[in-house]
């Protein structure tokens, strides 16, 4: 599981350094396949994996620093990746995530609520459609509480809102269309987990994206009638 992490997390860092070439979900897709291929494993039996995993954080966490670490040495030897500016601007969709990629949730920690905040110096296009992505682990049966996400677009004097509870382990996305009339000033919101039912628990989010994808373009396109996952 290590190694198949480690090299989930190289493609994480390929896709998100050179959005230009996989502005395609397609091309995303096939990097991601050809990690499995090269490990001789299915999207099903990694997908399996995580279930078990997120049945035992504990162990999945010693595992899944392991790997972190290990990328971490490969990516400082490598050096830092370069690409064209104008490239990353006319990119169909852009990952614009920067804070931490991981979180968990457990009873002592600081804080039970992941604020996040995304404001360009020029503003972000109008009509740009916004997709929160991440993997969760951690539910159990007794659990009551859903982990509740609200993502905030604004657009001047306009609002947009999207809220979603997450009552499950696995993928989940949540998409966010703003007015293709007017530029979007920030996006914001957070993500929520209170639960008093079970009291030891550890929730956690892994591997955080927010796409943003132009208005118009074909990428964009393919989200039609889907909103949420």
């Amino acid at each position: 599981m290590k190694q198949v992490l480690i090299d989930i997390h190289l493609a994480d860092a390929i896709i998100n350094s050179d959005s230009y070439t996989f502005q395609h979900e397609e091309n995303k897709i096939a990097l991601y396949q050809s990690v499995f291929e090269k490990h001789r494993v299915t999207e099903a039996v990694y997908d399996s994996s995580l279930i078990w995993y997120g049945k035992n954080l504990d162990i999945y966490m010693q595992v899944y620093n392991m790997a972190l670490a290990d990328v971490k040495k490969r990516i400082e030897k490598i050096g830092p990746i370069e690409y064209e500016t104008d490239q990353t601007a006319n990119a169909d969709s852009i990952d614009i995530w920067s804070d931490s990629r991981n979180f968990e949730f457990f009873p002592a920690s600081l804080s039970n609520t992941l604020n996040f905040n995304f404001k360009e110096a020029e503003e972000y296009a109008s009509g740009s459609i916004f997709v929160l992505k991440l993997h969760v682990l951690g539910f159990v049966p007794a659990m009551q509480s859903p982990v509740e996400v609200h993502i905030h677009a604004i657009q001047n004097d306009t609002t947009i809102v999207v809220r979603h509870q997450i009552v499950n382990d696995g993928y989940h996305e949540m998409i966010l269309r703003t007015l293709p009339v007017r530029r979007v000033n920030r996006v914001y919101g957070y993500i929520r987990f209170n639960e008093s039912n079970v009291f030891y628990h550890k929730v956690l989010l892994n591997d955080l994206q927010m796409i943003k994808y132009r208005y118009g373009t074909e990428a964009a396109n393919r989200l039609d009638g889907k909103e949420i996952n």
